[in-house]
Parts: C-alpha cells; sequence; structure tokens
C-alpha cells in the first residue's frame, strides 16, 4: 500500500512538473511573439511602439508612401489622399487594395477607422489631428529639418524601414546611398560657385519668393547653391538671414501666409540678379486655373537676369515639388532635378 500511495505521489509531481514546464515554456513563446510583433521607432511624435510588418497602413503623407513602394511593401497600404495625388505616384491609383480617404488637407477619419489599420502615417499637413488619428491606431509623423533636411530624412526613413524588418533596412541603405553620391556630386559642382540661386513660387497670378532657410531649404544646404542677397522672411517661423558677405536687399513684399513664402517685386529680383531661378507653380500643382501665372515669367525684368538671360528659369517638377517630399523617390527626384543646375 505504501509502494502504491509512493509511486501515485511520484507519477502526480512528474506529471505537475510537465505541465508546469509547458506552461512555462508556452509564457515564454507568447512572450517572444509578442516582443517580435512589434518595433519602437523614433519620430516627430515621440518613441512609438508600432506592429512590425503591418499588413493595413494608412499613409497621409507621399513621401512616406514612396518610401513604402520603394521598400517593396506597398500591398500594406490600404488607405491614402488620392484626390491630389502628384504624377509620379500616379501608379497607385490602379493599385489594388488602397482606399480613398480625402486630400491631403481632408481626410475622412471614419473612413479611415473603417479600414481597421495597423498604422496610421499622418503628414505636416495633419499632424494636429494626431489625438484623434491616435484612437485608431498606432500613429506617428516624420517631420523633417529646415536646417539639416537631408539628415533628417535619412533618419525617417531608415525608422520607417525598421518597421518592415531587416531585409527593409538593407533596401533603405542602398538607396539612402545613392542619393548621397547625388549631394556629394551637387556639392562639388557647387563648392566654388559664384552664381546664385533664388527660389519662387507661384501661385494664383502672384510670386513668391522662398526663404533659402524655408520649405525647399535643402537646395542650399544639401545640395550647395548659394542665395541671392534678398532677405527672404522664414516662412516657417523666424526671419531670414542675409547672405553671408553680402548687402542686405529688402523682399519689399508681404508675406503671403502658410509655406507659401513672401511676395516679391520684379524690381527686387532684377537688383539682386540671380543666375539661377528655381519656380514651384502650386497652381498647376493642385491642379487649379494657371492663366494668371503663364505671363508671368516672361515678365522683362525677369528676363532680363542672368537667369533669364542664360535660360536658367527653371520650372520645376510642381505637384511633386509642392504636394510630397521627404521619401525615397521624391527626394531622389528632387535632388536629380535640381542638381542639373549645380556648378553652371
Amino acid at each position: 500500500m505504501k509502494k502504491k500511495l509512493t509511486r501515485f505521489v511520484l507519477a502526480f509531481v512528474a506529471i505537475f512538473a510537465l505541465v508546469s514546464l509547458a506552461a512555462c515554456s508556452t509564457n515564454a513563446t507568447n512572450k517572444s511573439k509578442s516582443t517580435a510583433d512589434t518595433v519602437t521607432i523614433k519620430t516627430s511624435t515621440g518613441k512609438t511602439k508600432v506592429p512590425t510588418n503591418p499588413k493595413k497602413i494608412v499613409v497621409l503623407d507621399y513621401g512616406a508612401a514612396d518610401t513604402i513602394r520603394a521598400l517593396g511593401k506597398t500591398d500594406s497600404i490600404v488607405g491614402m489622399p488620392m484626390d491630389t495625388l502628384p504624377s509620379y505616384l500616379s501608379g497607385l491609383k490602379d493599385q489594388k487594395g488602397i482606399t480613398n480617404v480625402g486630400n491631403l488637407k481632408e481626410v475622412d477619419l471614419e473612413k479611415v477607422a473603417s479600414l481597421n489599420p495597423d498604422l496610421i502615417i499622418l503628414s505636416g499637413r495633419t499632424q494636429a489631428q494626431l489625438d484623434e488619428f491616435k484612437k485608431i491606431a498606432p500613429t506617428v509623423y516624420f517631420e523633417t529639418s529646415s536646417t539639416d533636411y537631408w539628415g533628417s530624412v535619412k533618419t525617417n526613413i531608415q525608422e520607417l524601414a525598421k518597421v518592415f524588418g531587416s531585409d527593409a533596412e538593407k533596401t533603405a541603405q542602398d538607396k539612402i546611398a545613392d542619393i548621397d553620391k547625388i549631394v556629394e556630386k551637387a556639392k562639388t559642382a557647387n563648392k566654388d560657385t559664384k552664381l546664385t540661386t533664388l527660389t519662387v513660387m507661384l501661385n494664383e497670378g502672384s510670386l513668391a519668393g522662398i526663404s533659402p532657410e524655408g520649405r525647399f531649404s535643402f537646395i542650399y544646404n544639401s545640395l550647395g547653391f548659394k542665395p541671392t542677397s534678398l532677405n527672404i522672411p522664414n516662412e516657417q517661423g523666424g526671419g531670414g538671414k542675409k547672405a553671408s558677405g553680402q548687402k542686405d536687399k529688402s523682399a519689399q513684399g508681404q508675406k503671403s501666409g502658410g509655406n507659401h513664402g513672401t511676395s516679391l517685386s520684379f524690381e527686387s529680383i532684377s537688383q539682386v540678379n540671380p543666375d539661377i531661378i528655381f519656380v514651384v507653380d502650386r497652381t498647376l500643382a493642385i491642379g487649379g486655373d494657371d492663366t494668371k501665372n503663364s505671363d508671368i515669367l516672361n515678365n522683362t525684368l525677369l528676363q532680363e537676369t542672368n537667369a533669364g538671360k542664360n535660360g536658367r528659369i527653371v520650372t520645376l517638377t510642381p505637384d511633386l515639388w509642392y504636394l510630397s517630399g521627404g521619401g525615397l523617390e521624391s527626394t531622389k527626384l528632387m535632388f536629380e532635378e535640381a542638381s542639373k543646375y549645380a556648378g553652371q
């Protein structure tokens, strides 16, 4: 009887040990799986834990969308603003499974929620609604720096690539290296340049200057173009600085608000006589009536500048430059387009 009882107790202990071991193993596996299913990335909204390899992403930023496409993860996009889709992303209109959630400024929150996304990526135009989107899914925003544009873009791309794993990170590194070559080539060509560059925006028949420290600051601080001496206020906040070693020339205009620059007179442009004028046509970018802009660039004072005489009044791809940027594809396209004039 004693032996039977002893055997029973030993058997019970053995079974209990096996069950406990199995439970511990399951807990460890679940914990490991839980850890592997999320990754913490750094964004402008702080450190955020997001799902790895998310199956359903709503992307409200075209730069982030083109990065996702460049990483080969287009199938993960389930929602985007399609009403104002720039031409370089037009192929996404035919992509199955992507729902139109509005435009860059007005996003249908109910439609976004109905998609049950794993991740939402905001744009600068929607970041003010961060708290509303966070109620739907983990939400991030990748901001770019006006003082170190390319550096901030590289960081953003690498952080986004982490979401998709090591293969995506390697792809991102390779594509970043390709853009680095464009940057270095432009900087080298512009290193000793004496040519000056002015960036302007056309908008409903008006001409506005964009500060060298403003939304297209990378033309100067990343690609090495030399700004004119026009003192154009930074539309993103803060005053524009005088170009080093040059006299201050007033922009002689009024701020047009938002990121649309400061209105310029033809006389002020003629006075500084830029060698290159980069033009971003906002009206064309948003599909508006461009008839009011058609004669601005033919103004005699503009055509008599060095830029006008030498065929260097350059109209950049409107929807690319105004609606997008900050992604692997958009940054490369923009850098390539501007860099054609480096050192000329």
